[in-house]
């Protein structure tokens, strides 16, 4: 959701189905990709179907975005994005496609939403197996400086 207040400048509902299709996707994607078995067998049309819906939910929210721009204001990374494209519209050259914003957005989720939650999983398994840690870091006499 954090991914989701700098790009789309909302947070969802953590009921919110849309959302929780994104997140099953972007989950999917992961486990899909992550297995040996997609190491050694073409996986690409399972990731695909992935990849499309992910963009799919992106292309909405940059069609919402783009109904609502105001240039002078711009209130996320997709609105920020859009304003540039709008500069650089004569440049043949220019970077700064919808194609690109899409893309751009999508690295973004996959670079934010699975880091974090692999690394809170990893934190909670690893507290989980060395008990005795959790009561050092819970302390309230604990000295929070590292040492």
């Amino acid at each position: 959701n954090i991914i989701c207040s700098i790009v789309f400048g909302k947070r969802f509902p953590y009921q919110d189905p849309e959302f929780l299709e994104l997140l099953r996707l972007i989950s999917e994607s992961f486990r899909e990709t992550g297995t040996t078995w997609a190491q050694v067998y073409d996986t690409a049309e399972p990731l695909l179907r992935f990849l499309l819906g992910i963009l799919g939910f992106i292309a909405r929210r940059v069609r919402d975005s783009a109904r609502s721009l105001e240039p002078d204001s711009p209130r996320h990374f997709i609105d920020a994005f859009l304003i540039q494209m709008d500069k650089e519209k004569d440049d043949p050259k220019s970077e700064f496609t919808l194609e690109n914003l899409e893309l751009t957005t999508l690295n973004l989720f996959f670079a934010g939403t699975e880091t974090v939650s692999s690394t809170l999983r990893f934190g909670f398994l690893f507290l989980m197996r060395h008990p005795h840690v959790q009561g050092e870091t819970s302390d309230p006499n604990r000295d929070p400086r590292p040492k």
